[in-house]
């Protein structure tokens, strides 16, 4: 038997109650002052539309507690393990929320723009090709300048003309509607870059990593399955 982990939380809300789900039924457990969001499950299933779809119901679910420390999908214990992985990793269970408390992830994505003149044409926006990283870059470069946010993440995906960005803010609850005002204007000059923010999520690209043993995770084609901005 398995335990899918979907977060730890700090402070939820009184009337809280776990959604239900295809996951699974989802229990909570406390330790001390924390909650722990999971399930108890014969397989982990596959990693697919559905499920991670499913799995980051659960995990928004909890964005009202004062802390959330979410996992990635696949995170799983042994059904007897939980108690002594909390005992274990108390501490640094305590310092990720910390860092994470009254704050939500806000994402911009970059996704680039192809104008219909192509190459041989002498459009010069479009002269040159598709923008390419160092151009994805350089538009991250000014989205954090104008943030004013102190922890961001940035990452390019993908390769050729499926290559995309995203630029990932932890930014505090009540400071999402000033950050899409600041960088408003970056969002409307990108040459030949869309810039669209999504949010707020779960502080998915934050969450600090904690020692793995006894935690297992999915192997193989569900390795890599997890949420970084919806």
């Amino acid at each position: 038997m398995h335990r899918l982990l979907f977060a730890i939380v700090q402070g939820p809300p009184v009337s809280w109650r776990p959604p239900p789900s295809a996951l699974g039924v989802i229990e909570t457990r406390a330790f001390d002052e924390l909650v722990v969001v999971s399930s108890a499950l014969d397989r982990i299933p596959e990693s697919n539309a559905r499920t991670l779809a499913l799995y980051h119901e659960v995990v928004a679910a909890t964005m009202d507690a004062e802390g959330v420390l979410p996992f990635r999908f696949g995170t799983t214990l042994h059904a007897d393990d939980l108690d002594g992985w909390l005992v274990a990793h108390g501490e640094r269970i305590r310092a990720a929320l910390g860092q994470l408390r009254g704050c939500v992830e806000m994402n911009v994505k970059l996704l680039r723009l192809n104008c219909a003149h192509g190459r041989e044409r002498s459009c010069p926006a479009c002269a040159g090709g598709a923008p390419g990283a160092d151009t994805l870059r350089a538009v991250a470069d000014h989205l954090v300048e104008r943030a004013g946010i102190a922890r961001w993440r940035f990452r390019v995906a993908g390769h050729g003309s499926n290559l995309a960005g995203a630029v990932a803010f932890l930014v505090p609850k009540n400071e999402v509607d000033a950050l899409l005002a600041r960088i408003a204007p970056v969002a409307s000059r990108a040459p030949g870059v869309a810039v669209v923010p999504t949010g707020p999520w779960p502080a998915y690209s934050f969450a600090l990593p904690l020692d793995r043993p006894p935690l297992a995770r999915v192997e193989s084609r569900e390795r890599h399955a997890g949420h970084i901005a919806g």
